[in-house]
């Protein structure tokens, strides 16, 4: 009921990834090098080749609307897509192999709320006054409209969060550039290790390469040092929430339902969309989080299950719109499922099952 809203930039730029695909089917030459060559190598095997122009320039006008958008986006260190258009060209190569047609899959979850909404307002028909006055109905129509509009608002904030997240990340790198150029940085990003008055002061020649190098060595190992530890679910308070279903044998796994509905699949674990994104058609996506730079995958997958998020997560928002079954809260899934094992998954009572034995290697 709080899904079917349009506007959702997220879904807007699943669409424009589809149409990509669309495109690149009807050029051999896209196709040959999508299937020869790696996601980090295509980017300049297209552009060297003429034929492919037609798809670069439906793939620059992608990158004009939704190229601040990133894996990891909240990560000001993180290549934004118009820099490093790799991982677009790997979704949109992860497409070539599916048959997926989001307005089709949007068409589905469309028809089940309109019998939703039929039955919920036949079932009220038969409480007093509601067939004269309707007052139940047009209250609770109101507050789901009431949600989806808060919902779009929420994906979406996240859309011009990140457009001035780029904006600051652009002076950062005019910054590097002129501390590269001149000597006072010697590797690529390693400004995102600096504080922002280290690097004014090695502008203005108040600090050298050797006054710096041991900070951002020492700040680099302890980045690195924090990656490897779980972050605590919740901070200074205990949030203890019970989950819809309880989990009744070793092989079943509660979550919290974020999408209804239920499906039985091969799983793939998809732990970075950069460096993996083969995602097969009709597979279930299992991921650490998801944001909106992994929204097309929704559109090859029929499921989804995810280690961190809520109802109103990025997952749960899309797994919606398309109608899809997906279980959130789902703490350590990306470690005891394995791609290849057969999953089913329960969106609407919130858990999964785990089948034994593997259908396929990872």
């Amino acid at each position: 009921m709080c899904s079917g809203t349009e506007g959702v930039l997220s879904l807007e730029m699943g669409r424009s990834i589809f149409e990509l695909s669309r495109t690149a089917k009807t050029l051999p030459a896209v196709v040959r090098c999508m299937q020869t060559q790696r996601p980090n190598a295509l980017f300049n095997a297209l552009k060297n080749d003429e034929t492919a122009q037609p798809f670069l320039d439906e793939l620059n006008a992608f990158l004009r609307v939704h190229g601040h958008r990133a894996l990891k986006e909240f990560e000001i260190a993180s290549e934004r897509f118009e820099e490093n258009p790799s991982p677009v060209l790997a979704m949109v190569k992860n497409h070539l192999e599916s048959d997926a047609d989001p307005g089709a899959m949007e068409a589905r979850a469309r028809a089940r709320r309109a019998d939703l909404f039929a039955s919920i307002k036949h079932r009220l028909g038969h409480l007093p006054l509601e067939r004269v006055v309707g007052w139940r109905w047009r209250l609770i129509d109101h507050l789901a409209g009431r949600a989806r509009y808060f919902i779009k608002l929420r994906e979406n904030s996240r859309f011009y969060h990140i457009m001035a997240w780029y904006s600051a990340r652009k002076c950062i790198l005019r910054a590097e550039r002129e501390l590269l150029g001149a000597g006072k940085l010697k590797v690529k990003d390693d400004i995102f290790y600096l504080r922002w008055p280290e690097v004014t002061a090695l502008r203005a020649g108040q600090l050298e390469w050797g006054d710096v190098e041991d900070r951002i060595r020492e700040r680099r190992m302890e980045i690195i040092r924090w990656s490897k530890m779980t972050p605590p679910r919740t901070i200074n308070i205990d949030l203890r929430v019970a989950p819809q279903h309880t989990a009744s044998n070793k092989d079943e796994i509660a979550g919290q339902g974020a999408s209804p509905g239920t499906y039985e699949g091969i799983a793939r674990v998809i732990l970075d969309p950069s460096v993996d994104a083969d995602l097969k058609p009709g597979e279930i996506l299992v991921a650490p989080y998801t944001d909106p730079a992994w929204t097309p995958l929704f559109l090859t997958a029929h499921a989804a299950v995810v280690e961190v998020g809520s109802y109103l997560s990025h997952a749960g928002t899309i797994a919606r719109e398309y109608g899809m079954p997906c279980v959130v809260d789902v703490a350590d899934c990306t470690n005891f499922i394995k791609t290849g094992d057969r999953i089913f998954v329960d969106g609407t009572q919130g858990f999964i099952r785990l089948n034994t034995g593997r259908e396929r290697a990872a």
